[in-house]
């Protein structure tokens, strides 16, 4: 991945970063690290040059809308890929940091929720993957949290 100053970023724990490009940590001369500003903790995260690929940039709008029509559909979209645990499946997904593997991941999830079928662990992730997917879409749609929350609902058509 290709990162210019300037570009909003998402992951290894930050909802919404901008990146601030390469620099040294004090007490840690030679070592340089990708410095990224997290937004909502208002905190400099260093991140070691070799595990860039842990962040990913922020999707564009229409990213967001079209991925979002996943949610017209009321079943499972991984159901016939999942083998062993459906939480390890979830997880592995989700550590690829792609936008539409975090919603193909909620989607299912909140299906699952739905018919009562979600572990606790399942429900954990998903909690989690909702407050960040939230915040993140909260700033890339420019719309309120509440509105938000409604898109990430399955529809009942």
């Amino acid at each position: 991945m290709n990162l210019k100053e300037g570009d909003l970023i998402s992951g290894h724990n930050v909802a919404i970063g901008k990146y601030m490009g390469i620099g040294e940590v004090d007490g840690c001369a030679g070592t340089q690290f990708h410095r990224i500003y997290d937004m909502q903790k208002e905190a400099i995260h260093y991140i070691p040059l070799d595990k860039l690929e842990s962040v990913r940039k922020l999707p564009a709008k229409s990213t967001v809308m079209k991925n979002l029509e996943i949610f017209k559909i009321g079943k499972l979209i991984d159901s016939g890929e999942i083998e062993g645990s459906r939480y390890q499946y979830f997880s592995q997904k989700l550590a690829k940091q792609k936008f539409k593997n975090e919603i193909e991941v909620f989607h299912d999830l909140t299906v699952l929720k739905e018919q009562k079928g979600a572990t606790i662990g399942e429900s954990k992730l998903w909690n989690s993957l909702k407050e960040r997917l939230v915040f993140e879409m909260t700033f890339v749609l420019s719309c309120k949290k509440p509105d938000v929350e409604k898109l990430l609902q399955l529809s009942q058509a």
